[in-house]
């Protein structure tokens, strides 16, 4: 078989598959259209099955067929179908959850690889379990999809949470492709959001030093094994990859530059009803929470993003604002109101905050 010749599927594995949490998110919905463009329907997602998952289409089409026994024959508890998203690939979402010994799956990575998992607790062993059986199915679609039509396969893997699957493949499947993606390591991250600056002093900082400081042996390991186990390395900005050579061990292969297909961004620029909707309920939701009318036509700027106060520049963002309330003292015609989209202990809605109930404040009186 000539390989350049040879139909390629591509499976895509991430925690945010049909599980909005964070950037990744985008990332990989964004591009799914472009990616069914090239692939067509040799593409294939993978993420976990959750109590809710949004977007996700369970299918019964003829693909599945093939797949579906042999799930069942393994054990495999799985839900297969699309995501509903632009491109609609097809999806499947695994439920990982007691599949495996955690133990023993740590002391494999350990024996097979020199993972150091000790420190791990539940954040980390989880994406683990979820992540290795995101490898078993690929194997499965691989040797029930791919291999009868004379294919191959390729499985790209995003973040330390999902290279526990990589590194299965690769000392089961080692037929199958690898890619491991890193969008920022774990170990950059962790150190630039307690005030280091890590790109000035990078040639001398000692990364397993640097991690157990920082309490992140377990996934910096997962993730320096994984860069460098997978038989492609990408990540998505040049900086980015000058940290990985340093703190990963490995130089990336090609950077991969977040895009925007713009064919899946709505065009709001001529038809405003559907944005004007939105910006009212926007606005009305801010009133009540705030307990109070609004000024008039106010100007709405948001940031959003994970919870690390330096790493996705909320001190920036807030530093700004003071400067406008400044520049802005003495103007009556413009108001501005700052939306910081921001999760932390999040524990379900607090319906007194978004009551527009005066009574529900600390003092009983509205915020404006």
């Amino acid at each position: 078989m000539e390989f350049n010749n040879a139909p390629v599927t591509l499976c895509e594995v991430s925690w945010e598959v049909c599980n909005k949490v964070g950037g990744i998110y985008s990332v990989v919905s964004s591009k799914a259209l472009k990616t069914r463009d090239i692939f067509a329907d040799r593409y294939y997602v993978l993420g976990p099955l959750l109590q809710k998952n949004l977007g996700f289409e369970e299918t019964d089409e003829p693909v599945w067929e093939k797949i579906r026994p042999i799930l069942q024959e393994k054990q495999i508890n799985a839900k297969l179908g699309r995501w509903d998203i632009p491109g609609k690939p097809r999806a499947v979402l695994v439920d990982f959850a007691k599949r495996y010994d955690s133990n023993q799956l740590l002391y494999d990575l350990w024996k097979s690889f020199g993972i150091d998992s000790l420190s791990g607790g539940w954040d980390y062993i989880e994406p683990v379990m979820f992540s290795t059986l995101c490898g078993e199915v690929i194997g499965i679609i691989n040797n029930a999809r791919v291999v009868p039509q004379n294919g191959r396969a390729v499985a790209l893997f995003h973040e330390w949470m999902c290279g526990a699957g990589l590194l299965w493949l690769k000392k089961n499947h080692p037929d199958i492709g690898t890619v491991f993606t890193t969008h920022a390591t774990m170990l950059g991250r962790a150190m630039a959001g307690s005030g280091s600056d890590i790109y000035a002093t990078l040639r001398s900082i000692n990364p397993a030093t640097e991690a157990a400081s920082h309490n992140i042996t377990a996934k910096w390991s997962m993730e320096s094994t994984s860069a460098r186990e997978a038989d492609a390395f990408t990540t998505v900005s040049d900086i980015t990859g000058e940290e990985s050579a340093v703190f990963l061990g490995r130089q990336p292969s090609v950077i991969t530059t977040n895009g925007l297909d713009m064919r899946v961004i709505p065009d709001y620029s001529e038809v405003r009803d559907t944005a004007n909707q939105n910006r009212a309920r926007v606005l009305e939701v801010c009133r009540r929470f705030l307990h109070g009318n609004l000024p008039p036509d106010p100007k709405i700027i948001a940031i959003s993003g994970r919870y690390e106060y330096r790493n996705k520049g909320v001190d920036i963002f807030l530093e700004a604002l003071a400067r406008a309330n400044i520049n802005l003292s003495g103007s009556h015609d413009t108001y501005i109101l700052a939306l910081c989209l921001v999760m932390g202990g999040h524990t379900g809605i607090n319906e007194d905050a978004i009551s527009g109930n005066t009574l529900a404040s600390d003092n009983g009186q509205p915020f404006l």
